[in-house]
């Protein structure tokens, strides 16, 4: 059982450290203020993703509610405000 919270925890520890680089590349490329910056909500939006399973996986209710409601909602509305529309 042990080796399986291990394994857990880790995967959490991942998915916590691709969300960071996700949102400061999505961030950064916003802010450049480029032709191609509206891809940065695609990066934010899988920065949301990844930060809201990892608080699946590590049973943080603030960070799902958070993550889940906020984050995505924000996100998803600029992927289809900028790419989609």
């Amino acid at each position: 059982m042990q080796n399986s919270f291990r394994a857990e925890d880790r995967l959490a520890k991942t998915l916590k450290l691709s969300s960071t680089a996700c949102a400061v590349a999505g961030g950064v490329l916003l802010a450049a203020n480029l032709d191609i910056s509206k891809y940065g909500f695609i990066l934010l939006a899988m920065s949301s993703g990844q930060m809201l399973l990892a608080s699946i996986r590590t049973k943080d209710m603030s960070m799902i509610t958070y993550s889940g409601s906020l984050f995505c909602f924000v996100d998803c509305l600029g992927v289809f405000r900028w790419i989609l529309k």
